[in-house]
């Protein structure tokens, strides 16, 4: 494991995606979302995508300068075409979209298809939310599918996340969560699967249908999967973010085809100012969090925190002491930066 500054980090990854022709300003915002999963605690979306990434863009899966085309349009909604571009780029192109059209309409429904990964979720939110809106996504992936449905052993369902950030006064965010349908992300299974660790137990289970604590049954043939969070509920949760992102965005539902990652995206905006008076939602809001936090503590438990607290907290302590990565991480990015000649 070594400790890398967020400044190299996010130069290495940019430098990486200019060489294979991605606009820099493309690069750089791919760079700085990439690196900001990592600030925020979240290895599983941050650099350890590079590699995932050049292999699309050597396979032709990536259109790294895209023509972002608008599909349909009313004051409201629109459907976006994002030429296979990379998901960060077409998502920010989505929710600018949706931005303006709730600041306009208080309401608005962006969808988004033929876009590769679009990373993570709380990012787009959270930009909404600064705006004043409440954002939420819904995302699927009908061709990278990775988790059993509830009484299956075997994969049908991608991990479906989903994500609501809830504006603050002064254009903060009051809370943000992001979350996978199923028990954890793919991607935290590949972060363990790197440090040669153990998973918790309750997580997977390997190509025979039976529970597993090691990643390496989940990397093999037959293949093992994921397990739906809340048991039932989480299945249930899966199977909607299959329509409300994969249908409606015309990118279709989870479906046997094999092919390249494929993400269909619903992002909503709503205003919550056309409802209530914004200081009066904001306090509403706060005296919800403060009741909340009241509670008596659980055996074992120092504190409880609004979701997207414990990422503030991860960020701050990362901005000033680096970014962990593995080393087998590391050594990948160093691999996809020789290849194209950047400096690592």
């Amino acid at each position: 494991m070594r400790m890398v500054d967020v400044e190299t980090l996010e130069r290495i990854t940019r430098d990486i995606f200019v060489a294979w022709k991605a606009p820099r300003e493309d690069a750089s915002w791919i760079a700085s979302l990439l690196v900001r999963a990592n600030l925020r605690g979240h290895d599983s979306h941050g650099v350890i995508r590079i590699p995932h990434y050049v292999h699309a863009l050597k396979a032709g899966e990536v259109n790294p300068t895209p023509s972002i085309k608008t599909e349909m349009e009313t004051p409201t909604i629109a459907r976006i075409d994002g030429d296979k571009g990379f998901g960060q780029v077409v998502a920010r192109h989505g929710i600018t979209l949706a931005i303006t059209k709730a600041r306009a309409q208080g309401l608005s429904a962006v969808t988004l298809r033929r876009t590769n990964h679009v990373g993570r979720l709380a990012d787009y939110a959270e930009m909404a939310a600064v705006q004043g809106l409440i954002g939420m996504l819904w995302v699927n992936a009908p061709t990278a599918l990775n988790v059993a449905p509830w009484g299956g052993a075997a994969r049908r369902l991608g991990t479906n996340p989903h994500a609501v950030a809830v504006p603050g006064p002064n254009a903060s965010v009051a809370m943000s969560h992001d979350f996978a349908t199923s028990v954890v992300a793919e991607g935290k299974l590949k972060v363990k699967f790197n440090r040669g660790e153990k998973v918790a137990p309750g997580i997977m289970r390997n190509g025979r249908g039976e529970p597993s604590t090691d990643p390496r049954e989940y990397y093999t043939d037959p293949p093992g999967s994921l397990i739906t969070a809340g048991e039932h509920k989480g299945y249930g949760l899966s199977l909607a973010v299959e329509i409300l992102g994969g249908i409606l965005s015309g990118t279709g539902a989870a479906r046997p085809d094999k092919g390249p990652v494929s993400n269909g995206v619903l992002m909503m905006c709503i205003d919550p100012g056309r409802f209530l008076p914004p200081e009066d939602f904001h306090a509403q809001v706060a005296t919800l969090f403060g009741f909340v936090r009241s509670a008596p503590l659980a055996g074992g438990s120092e504190e409880i925190l609004i979701p997207g607290e414990p990422e503030e907290r991860t960020s701050r302590e990362r901005r000033v002491g680096g970014v962990p990565v593995d080393d087998e991480t590391w050594r990948q990015i160093k691999e996809c930066a020789a290849e194209v000649g950047v400096d690592a």
